[in-house]
């Protein structure tokens, strides 16, 4: 092949003159040659075979939530393909159940993990993992996790035609987005756990520019040894894209459960080396419009290689190092894995420097001959006028608009306007200060931003260590602007003490976490209003200490500040406000939502038939104004302003969908409670929840084979998804003597009562049907009760 290439070379420069032949040698061996051998480097790795496999889990099968048949047929999918590569073993790990957890209940389900086993010449094994469940039944999931269980199908048949030396495990993981549960009932259950040495996860494997290593664990990192080997590799087969968002996921340390991972965090937990890669976060996963349409194929043959090339690399063995503590940053392409240690340095650096500042501060101050009043105060004051409105420029389109969340298909322009937004709150501020007793002694200035960071530093410090390093190099920076003599060097230092906080709050996550805000959004006008008040409240605190800093600066040089005073002056407030006004309505031409970014609304049917509740609900965390709803044969168009309207009542029902026939109960002493309950349905349910409850006394004593929930005055018995339309349910429990027990069957069901449709611009509709029956247990109620 090289050959090849060679001959043409030589050939086409023969045909050239003399003069361009050294220009287009220098270009062929500078350029072309290298890009020859890192095509050469590429692995076989099937980008078509790949999409093949994508298209039928994402479109021929589609949307697969945990435990329902969709997710089941993905998976024997898997095993039909592992079977047909030749592989020793491929089966089904069932999951029954899944425990409790941060954020989840005790849930019955029929999920699992699709397991191919692919044996080498030792039992050392390498696992290759995905997750082959989607969000909800509204989400397609062909990014997240679809690409990556096509990947690992696709290196299942390439590495089942090389020799390996150790054995490889392909594990497609049920129940990640409920908290990785297939991960963690595959790494409690899988009997050959403690050969494994290596696990590999590809969670996203889309085209976007970001490949992001997922390393994180809790207080531990995947080993150093095993990053370094991936950005080497990546670079090797000639692509570009591995990012690590440092700063996001140092915020996300702090979250519970660690805010965001995958299924390589099981792994990782029980002391084996593990890493996920991940394409960008701020794709359109978890909505109705993660599709097959909207996924770029090319990200499937960049995961492909570099997990084959990994394989490769460590299929001989790997490094005894199963984890490591550290806090990794990206210059360029190259990570820089910084040692703890050198974190806690920093911190007590930071004391240690602000300290010495601070009294060395103290010892020049000038006492001022008249002390202002609450001079801190006053300062804050100015800070939340900034902040307000920063954070409300973006309200301002919205009203220009008529929508709720203007920015929701692209943020960028906002970031400009809400930069405008500070300039002209700074200039308000200015014009404001005049009128206010300001102390100009720089000593109460510094001392009070100190201590705000001297407080962020402990606060942060107790939720992560990574976490307490913003604040602490906002404190030594700002600490050297205060010491420093040179006017513009405090200026320029000043400017870079925030920079870490404000990287900290917008990271590389903000757009994910802004939509997900958005998605959890109640749609009340009130709870807007908290929200944005406590955005603005904290936002200030957080601003405060770098505005402190400022003043005690700038009393510190008051020649250098001169400058300051034409901020005040009424044709910069005027300029200010014509860029924003522009902005605003350059913002306002833009759309608020694309095909790729939608508004997602929802219709909820309610139907209690022991309350005689019988209604539609029609929601959405922006406004519905404009939407037709067609209903009983009416096409309504909502004119106002809202984002819930309720449609009712809906015709009663001729028969149920939830049968509870009479249980077969036995009593003793009215006590103690055994039954069968046999729920009957007439659509399969997606999610079922069963409960019990007894004003009167404690659950004690309870059996079933279904896992539950119990608390001092109930018991709730819960199943996902998309269920049989029988149920049977053995349970027994003890109350105390006399008690009435409540029994209540909730049941969702994807179809509908009646058929709504709602048309409005770009949409996505979530529709659900929510229905609940009831009954008392126990002896009759007495006379007082009625």
């Amino acid at each position: 092949m090289k050959s090849f290439w060679f001959t043409l070379a030589r050939n086409a420069l023969l045909l050239l003159s003399r003069p361009i032949r050294l220009p287009i040698l220098i270009f062929f061996f500078a350029f072309a040659i290298p890009q020859i051998l890192l095509g050469q480097a590429r692995t076989p790795f099937s980008s078509d075979s790949a999409t093949m496999y994508l298209k039928t889990i994402a479109v021929d099968i589609g949307a697969r939530p945990m435990g329902s048949r969709q997710e089941r047929q993905a998976m024997e999918f898997a095993i039909q393909k592992f079977r047909a590569f030749g592989l020793h073993e491929a089966y089904i790990l069932p999951m029954r159940s899944t425990t409790g957890g941060y954020g989840s209940s005790p849930t019955n389900t029929s999920s699992g993990t699709a397991v191919g086993v692919l044996h080498g010449k030792s039992d050392r094994t390498i696992v290759i993992g995905a997750h082959i469940d989607s969000d909800n039944p509204d989400v397609p999931g062909a990014n997240d996790d679809g690409s990556g269980s096509a990947v690992v199908i696709e290196l299942a048949r390439l590495l089942s035609q090389r020799a390996n030396e150790s054995t490889i495990v392909f594990a497609l993981f049920g129940g990640e987005e409920r908290g990785l549960r297939g991960s963690r009932h595959f790494v409690a259950n899988y009997a050959r756990i403690d050969n494994v040495a290596l696990m590999l996860q590809i969670d996203m494997a889309n085209g976007s520019d970001w490949l992001l290593p997922l390393i994180d664990a809790g207080t531990i990192s995947s080993p150093e040894w095993l990053v370094r080997a991936a950005y080497e590799e990546l670079g090797l087969l000639g692509y570009a894209g591995l990012s690590y968002p440092t700063h996001f996921f140092a915020l996300m340390s702090a979250a519970p459960g660690g805010g965001i991972g995958s299924d390589h965090i099981p792994f990782l937990e029980r002391g084996i080396p593990a890493i996920d890669f991940t394409s960008d976060i701020n794709d359109p996963i978890h909505t109705s419009e993660d599709t097959f349409e909207n996924f770029a194929i090319s990200g499937l043959k960049r995961s492909g290689d570099l997990v084959y090339r990994l394989v490769e690399r460590f299929d001989g063995g790997v490094p005894n190092e199963a984890f490591s503590k550290y806090y990794l940053i990206q210059i360029g392409s190259l990570p820089y894995f910084v040692p703890l240690w050198i974190l806690w340095f920093v911190i007590g650096a930071s004391l240690v420097l602000s300290i010495v500042v601070l009294l060395w501060m103290r010892r020049r101050r000038v006492p001022e001959p008249e002390r202002a009043r609450i001079p801190g105060l006053k300062l804050f004051l100015l800070m939340l006028i900034i902040q307000a409105l920063v954070w409300i420029s973006s309200h301002v389109v919205g009203l220009i608009k008529g929508d709720r969340y203007p920015w929701f298909a692209d943020s960028s322009g906002y970031f400009i306007l809400g930069f405008v937004a500070a300039i002209g709150g700074i200039w308000l501020s200015l014009g404001l200060a005049r009128s206010m007793r300001i102390s100009r002694e720089p000593y109460r200035h510094y001392l009070r931003s100190i201590i705000f960071l001297l407080v962020f530093v402990v606060l942060f410090l107790n939720l992560s260590v990574k976490l307490a390093l913003y604040p602490a190099f906002a404190l030594i920076i700002l600490s050297l602007a205060v010491w420093v003599r040179v006017p513009w060097l405090k200026l320029a230092l000043w400017a870079l003490s925030p920079y870490l906080m404000v990287r900290l709050i917008f990271s590389e996550g903000f757009d994910l976490m802004t939509r997900s805000s958005v998605a959890a959004s109640s749609g009340s006008l009130t709870s807007d209003l908290i929200v944005l008040g406590i955005a603005i409240l904290l936002c200030s605190i957080l601003a405060f200490p770098f505005l402190l800093g400022f003043a005690a600066i700038r009393f510190q040089s008051p020649l250098m500040f001169d400058g300051v005073r034409m901020m005040r002056w009424n044709w910069v407030g005027v300029g200010i406000a014509i860029v924003f006004i522009f902005t605003a309505v350059y913002l306002s031409w833009q759309p608020s939502y694309s095909d790729k970014w939608r508004q997602p609304i929802r219709i909820d049917q309610h139907y209690d038939e022991n309350r005689g509740i019988r209604f539609v609900e029609i929601s959405s965390p922006d406004f519905l104004d404009g939407a037709v709803v067609t209903w009983q044969g009416v096409d309504t168009v909502i004119s106002d302003k809202v984002r819930r309207v309720r449609l009712g009542p809906i015709a009663g029902l001729r028969k149920s969908w939830i049968r509870l026939p009479e249980s077969d109960t036995s009593f003793e002493s009215r006590t103690q409670y055994e039954m069968v309950v046999m729920l009957t349905f007439k659509h399969r349910p997606y999610t079922v929840e069963l409960s019990y409850r007894n004003p009167e006394g404690d659950f004690r004593d309870v059996t079933s084979p279904f896992v539950f929930q119990q608390s001092r005055r109930g018991l709730i018995f819960r199943w996902e998804s998309d269920l049989d339309t029988v149920l049977t349910i053995p349970i027994a429990f003890t109350v105390e003597t006399g008690s009435r027990v409540q029994e209540s069957v909730h049941a969702t069901f994807l179809e509908e009562l009646e058929p709504v449709e709602v048309q409005l611009g770009h949409s996505t509709l979530i529709r659900r049907t929510r229905m609940t029956i009831s009954r008392y247990l126990g002896p009759p109620a007495k006379s007082s009760e009625r």
